[in-house]
């Protein structure tokens, strides 16, 4: 490993490491919120009574918004029970160096970052930092290198954009408004009725038109036969004994005349 002279860059990194140490002795956990407020507090005041470089700046600030990406790459390859079971300094100049291997390796080569965070940890940390630092780093490097890193990243990032158009779709899908959960009762409602009445309007034309049928029926026999009964019988052999007036004739009338004049 190159040794590296406390170069102005150099000093950045550690003053950025300081910023980070000391929002993680804060409680700052995996809230990136905490070391944004912090931040904003050592542009005005810092403990070294100088500005905090421009440089720190950028790395505090990547830090706090590529937190859990940083912490999780750290985790998976630092081999310790729990983030807060390594030294607190260590663990501070760990996420200054993963975070210029993942956002700025086009302005500072993968390698130099790894030599500028073990050079930090053998000034300011205990004697075996600089290896464990060295060993995390090298495994954080060569996973970030790696193509299955690149690929896997790629699609989290195409899928994220593509689920989120669907996301919303589902939600407008999945409320209904209660204006159309009234019309759909109203159209059922009414699709019922017409059916019922449908249903109904049929049966009376089939009564109907049995009716008529049966009418007609009648009318095509014509008027029931009446057999003669004995009484009709007896009327018509009295009339036959008795004359009525429609039985005498004009002659019949001419005698009657002459025996009246006779009289």
């Amino acid at each position: 490993m190159s040794k590296h002279s406390f170069t102005s860059r150099t000093k950045a990194r550690k003053r950025a490491a300081d910023v980070v140490f000391e929002a993680d002795q804060r409680g700052m956990g995996r809230n990136p919120q905490v070391l944004e407020d912090l931040l904003r507090e050592r542009k005005v005041i810092t403990a070294a009574l100088t500005p905090l470089p421009e440089y720190s700046q950028a790395i505090v600030s990547g830090v706090a918004s590529d937190l859990r990406r940083i912490d999780t790459l750290i985790e998976a390859h630092a081999r310790v029970n729990g983030l807060d079971r390594m030294p607190a300094v260590d663990f501070a100049v760990l996420r200054v160096a993963t975070w210029e291997m993942l956002d700025n390796a086009d302005d500072v080569p993968r390698v130099i970052a790894i030599d500028e965070a073990v050079s930090i940890v053998k000034s300011i940390s205990t004697d075996s930092s600089p290896a464990f630092v060295n060993a995390v780093l090298d495994a954080v490097r060569r996973d970030i290198e790696s193509p299955a890193w690149r690929r896997e990243h790629v699609i989290a990032d195409e899928d994220v954009a593509e689920a989120e158009p669907e996301s919303e779709a589902e939600d407008e899908e999945a409320v209904a408004s209660p204006l159309d959960v009234v019309e759909a009762d109203i159209i059922e409602a009414d699709t019922t009725v017409g059916e019922e009445t449908l249903t109904g309007s049929t049966d009376d034309q089939d009564d109907t038109v049995g009716a008529e049928a049966e009418v007609e029926a009648a009318d095509a026999e014509g008027p029931p036969t009446e057999e003669p009964t004995e009484a009709a019988a007896g009327a018509d052999t009295s009339r036959a004994k008795h004359p009525t007036i429609e039985d005498i004739t004009a002659a019949d009338l001419a005698e009657l005349d002459e025996m009246l004049d006779e009289y």
